[in-house]
């Protein structure tokens, strides 16, 4: 299952997914995204505006979007 998480914070949310998904947190902060990743290693991290990266990859195959 694939999930993109907006506004993803620190991924607290991602302590009640299932070990078997592959998430791309979005959040704008780049402390915030840095400690994401220090949380969460097998998740992809994006910088940047969050619904400005849903608009481009709205289409791309996820299987949920948390927002």
């Amino acid at each position: 299952m694939r999930i993109l998480s907006l506004y993803a914070g620190i991924g607290g949310n991602g302590a009640l997914w299932p070990d078997d998904v592959t998430v791309t947190a979005v959040d704008w902060d780049e402390l915030t995204a840095t400690e994401y990743a220090a949380l969460w290693p097998d998740d992809d991290v994006v910088i940047g505006d969050a619904h400005a990266y849903l608009e481009k990859h709205l289409f791309d195959g996820w299987d949920f979007i948390w927002a």
